[in-house]
């Protein structure tokens, strides 16, 4: 949705999902993570594919403010959907949706970055593919909404969390 240079994030897109391309991931399995801490500090969740090599897959940045009050205790779980960048996260307490407050999630794919054959059909190539990826959040009726998703560097893709759910690195078919 953005650039390889780091400009801005570009508005939200609703799509079916089924008119997307998710990216696929290949590597040692990921194991489901949950964390329990007290607000006010912040925080990064790592989610790592499994050994040898225990390579970073996504983290999950929350800033002080993310769950609004400080001092309030807050249970965080993370699951990473099996073949896909892709994770389910669920929260014991809302996040925060203002500036400032907001959770980003980053998928790092560097090393297991794995275009499906219909993103090379309809793309031409897995460069083109990689400049239309988005992080997108599962909605409810089928859809999904690409989100303004930004990269912080190479290989990398990050988006803000608003609210629990399902989350998807995928581009638009």
């Amino acid at each position: 949705m953005s650039g390889k240079d780091g400009a801005g994030p570009a508005a939200v897109q609703v799509i079916p999902i089924a008119q997307s391309i998710v990216l696929e991931t290949a590597g040692p399995p990921l194991a489901d993570t949950a964390v329990a801490f007290t607000t006010g500090e912040p925080r990064v969740i790592v989610l790592r594919h499994g050994p040898p090599e225990s390579i970073t897959f996504a983290e999950l940045a929350i800033p002080p403010a993310a769950f609004g009050d400080s001092g309030r205790q807050v249970r965080i779980e993370i699951k990473p959907r099996p073949g896909v960048y892709g994770v389910d996260i669920n929260a014991s307490l809302p996040f925060g949706k203002a500036s400032g407050k907001t959770a980003m999630l980053t998928f790092k794919y560097g090393r297991y970055f794995l275009a499906p054959a219909k993103a090379r059909a309809v793309y031409g190539d897995e460069v083109q593919f990689e400049r239309a990826l988005a992080i997108g959040r599962v909605l409810p009726n089928g859809q999904l909404a690409l989100l303004p998703s930004t990269r912080p560097a190479s290989d990398n893709l990050s988006a803000p969390v608003t609210t629990a759910g399902t989350y998807l690195v995928a581009a638009p078919q």
